[in-house]
Order: structure tokens, then C-alpha cells, then sequence
């Protein structure tokens, strides 16, 4: 019985001291802990002024579209592409009108965006048919 409430009172006075801790911390500190993350890490400001040009595109099979970025300024709604994916290189149609957006625009994060790798010419589509 003493030991648990022994126990129980170094768990008290341990959550008192953090709590001591805690609150002797000043807001200046604070800022400028916020301050040093800032600079150590890359935040959604760094990519709110750059610009992608996309495109959406859709498998054979599958129903929803896919978002890719085009380096190459020759693609047009209607083509055939190469595109990487999971399963490796594969043939998609382009469903979309490229167009140029913010990055901070994208509904995921913007390293994961992958881009077309080229427009299939007719020995790809016989291949990828």
C-alpha cells in the first residue's frame, strides 16, 4: 500500500515539474525554436510561386484519372503517353488540356508528382495494346 502511493506521488511531482517546465518556456523561445525549424526544413511557402504544367491521364481498364507533369510542351489532349507507374512503364491517354498551375495548387505534395516520359509513337501503342 506505502509503495503504490509512494509511486503514485513521484508520478505526481514528475508531472509537476514538467508542467514548471513548461510554462517558464517564454514566447521568445518559443519563436525562435519555430524560427530555427523554419530554417532547417522546407515549408509550403518554398513552393508556392512555382509552376507545373499537368495533365491528366487515363489507363485502359481503369476509370479515374491520374495526374502527370509534361516537361514536353507537344502534348495535346486526345495522345498517347508514356507514363512510370508502380506496376513500370505504361500507356495512358491524355484526357486533359495541359495546363500550367502552382504547386501549392496540387491536392498532394508536389515531390511526388511524376512526370510523362514521352509521347507512345505507333510501335508503343501495338506494344502497350
Amino acid at each position: 500500500m506505502q509503495t503504490v502511493m509512494l509511486f503514485s506521488i513521484i508520478i505526481i511531482l514528475v508531472i509537476g515539474v514538467g508542467l514548471f517546465i513548461y510554462f517558464l518556456i517564454s514566447r521568445q523561445d518559443e519563436q525562435q525554436v519555430k524560427d530555427e525549424i523554419e530554417d532547417h526544413f522546407v515549408t509550403s511557402d518554398y513552393y508556392s510561386n512555382e509552376r507545373v504544367t499537368i495533365v491528366d491521364v487515363q489507363f485502359k481498364g481503369y476509370s479515374g484519372r491520374f495526374t502527370y507533369a509534361i516537361m514536353q510542351q507537344d502534348i495535346k489532349k486526345g495522345q498517347y503517353v508514356l507514363v512510370l507507374t508502380q506496376d513500370g512503364i505504361r500507356c495512358a491517354k491524355v484526357v486533359t488540356d495541359p495546363k500550367c498551375i502552382k504547386q501549392s495548387q496540387l491536392s498532394f505534395p508536389p515531390f511526388l508528382l511524376q512526370s510523362i516520359i514521352c509521347v507512345a509513337d505507333e510501335a508503343d501503342l501495338e506494344y502497350y495494346n
